[in-house]
C-alpha cells in the first residue's frame, strides 16, 4: 500500500514541476515587455541630449554583496541608454578618473586659483547610488521542489507567495564641481503568487539574468530602476544643456557635441567665457564657476560626436568656452 502511494506521488511531483516550468515560459515575453518600458520614457522628447555617467553603486551589507551594486548600476546604464534624453558615458574606470580630477583641481587651485581644472569625464552629471534595501522576501512564503533528475539537480520549481523590495538612494552630482544637484529615492516592490519556476545554481543566482528577472526580487529591481530613470529625468530638468569649444581656427569653431546629442544644423548657441573659478580654500576643490555671455555662434556641420559652427557676433570663442542654448 505504501509503495503504491509513493508511485502515485512521484508523477504528481513531476507534473507540478512541469506546470511550473510552463508558467515560466509564459512569463518570458513579459520580461521583454517590462524592459521595453524604460525605452518608452521620454519617447516624445526631441531636444538635445544631456550627457551623464553612472558611478558604481554602493551596496553595503546587501544580499550578494558588491555584485548587487554592480548589477543594479549596470541595469540603470542600460535603461538610460534606451532613453532618448541622455548620452551615457562608459562607467569603466570612472572612480579612477574622479580621483585624478580631484588631484588636478587641487594642483590648479594651488598654482592659480582662477584657473580651475576642466572636467575629465565629459559628462555634465555623475549619477551616484546606494542600495539601501534588497530584500528577496520582505513578506510571504514559498515551497520549492528541487533535485529532480530532468532538471540536473541544480534547478528547482515550486509554488510561491513572495513580496520583494528594492530601494536605491540616488544623487546627481555636478561632474565639474562635485556639488550635489539633486537627491532622490527609487523604490520597487513585486509579489509572485501561484506556480513559478525558481532557477538557481549552487553558487547563487546571477543578478540581471533572465532567470533573476522572473523572481519577485528581479521584478522589484526592474521597478526600482524604472523609478530611478524617472527621478533622474526630473533632476536633470534643472541642469542646462551645455557643450565646450574644442578649437577655433580658420574661421571654424569645433564643438565637443554632435549628432550623438541631437544637435541640428542652423541652431544658435551662446558663448560663455569663464571669468573665475571659485575654489573652496578648505578642500581645494572647485565649487562654482562665474561666467559671462560674450557671443553667439551658428552650427553649420554635424558629425557623430562633434559639430562645426561659424562665428556670428560678440567675442571670438576660445578653447574651453561653454556653449548653451537660450
Amino acid at each position: 500500500m505504501e509503495a503504491g502511494v509513493a508511485c502515485r506521488a512521484e508523477p504528481c511531483q513531476l507534473r507540478r514541476a512541469r506546470r511550473a516550468l510552463f508558467a515560466l515560459a509564459c512569463l518570458l515575453p513579459l520580461a521583454a515587455l517590462h524592459s521595453a518600458s524604460a525605452a518608452d520614457n521620454g519617447a516624445s522628447y526631441v531636444g538635445p541630449k544631456k550627457t551623464v555617467a553612472v558611478a558604481l553603486f554602493e551596496s553595503p551589507e546587501m544580499l550578494y554583496g558588491s555584485e548587487t551594486g554592480a548589477a543594479l548600476s549596470q541595469m540603470l546604464v542600460e535603461a538610460l541608454m534606451k532613453d532618448p534624453r541622455f548620452v551615457v558615458l562608459e562607467r569603466v574606470g570612472l572612480a579612477d578618473v574622479q580621483v585624478e580630477q580631484q588631484l588636478n583641481q587641487q594642483a590648479a587651485a594651488a598654482s592659480n586659483p582662477n584657473e580651475g581644472a576642466k572636467s575629465a569625464l565629459g559628462a555634465s552629471v555623475i549619477i551616484r547610488g546606494t542600495v539601501t534595501k534588497f530584500e528577496p522576501q520582505a513578506g510571504g512564503a514559498s515551497i520549492s521542489v528541487g533535485g529532480l533528475g530532468f532538471l540536473g539537480g541544480s534547478q528547482g520549481a515550486g509554488m510561491s507567495d513572495q513580496v520583494a523590495k528594492v530601494e536605491i538612494a540616488l544623487r546627481l552630482v555636478d561632474a565639474a564641481t562635485g556639488q550635489i544637484l539633486a537627491t532622490g529615492k527609487a523604490e520597487g516592490s513585486a509579489s509572485s503568487k501561484g506556480f513559478n519556476a525558481n532557477l538557481y545554481s549552487r553558487n547563487g543566482m546571477q543578478i540581471g539574468t533572465t532567470a533573476f528577472q522572473q523572481t519577485p526580487l528581479g521584478n522589484a529591481a526592474e521597478h526600482a530602476i524604472d523609478k530611478a530613470v524617472e527621478q533622474i529625468d526630473s533632476g536633470m530638468e534643472k541642469v542646462p544643456w551645455s557643450a565646450l569649444v574644442i578649437d577655433n581656427s580658420d574661421g571654424l569653431i569645433y564643438l565637443n557635441a554632435g549628432a550623438n546629442q541631437r544637435l541640428q544644423v542652423g541652431s544658435t548657441l551662446y558663448v560663455y567665457h569663464k571669468v573665475k573659478d571659485l575654489v573652496d580654500p578648505a578642500t581645494g576643490l572647485l565649487i562654482d564657476t562665474i561666467v559671462n555671455k560674450v557671443g553667439r555662434i551658428e552650427i553649420q556641420t554635424i558629425r557623430d560626436k562633434t559639430a562645426i559652427a561659424v562665428f556670428k557676433d560678440g567675442e571670438q570663442p576660445i578653447r574651453g568656452d561653454i556653449l548653451k542654448f537660450e
